[in-house]
């Protein structure tokens, strides 16, 4: 089974703070967009956003200094971690 990783068509200069929304999905305006914060997520919650596909998937999440997403820990709540991130396999109909 083939895995890829994340890869980022472009970086967006919007401010995530002039959106609506909470803290894991807020709208662009400018889009007409819904954008998801990955960091707000466990690495499971977002692997399931991948998997769903919603149309004009946007993201955003805080990395570690190294480039590696940063996401929020299952076992320690308040807790981000670095965890290896592979977008699922689309699932054949």
């Amino acid at each position: 089974m083939a895995r890829r990783s994340l890869r980022l068509r472009f970086a967006c200069d919007e401010d995530w703070g002039s959106f609506t929304g909470d803290e894991r999905r807020r709208h662009c305006e400018r889009c007409d967009q819904s954008v998801y914060d990955l960091s707000t997520m466990t690495r499971r919650e977002a692997t399931e956003l991948f998997r769903r596909r919603p149309p004009g998937l946007c993201v955003r999440y805080s990395g570690d200094g190294e480039g590696r997403i940063l996401f929020r820990s299952e076992r320690y709540p308040g807790r981000q971690v670095w965890q290896r991130f592979v977008l699922p396999v689309p699932e054949e109909p």
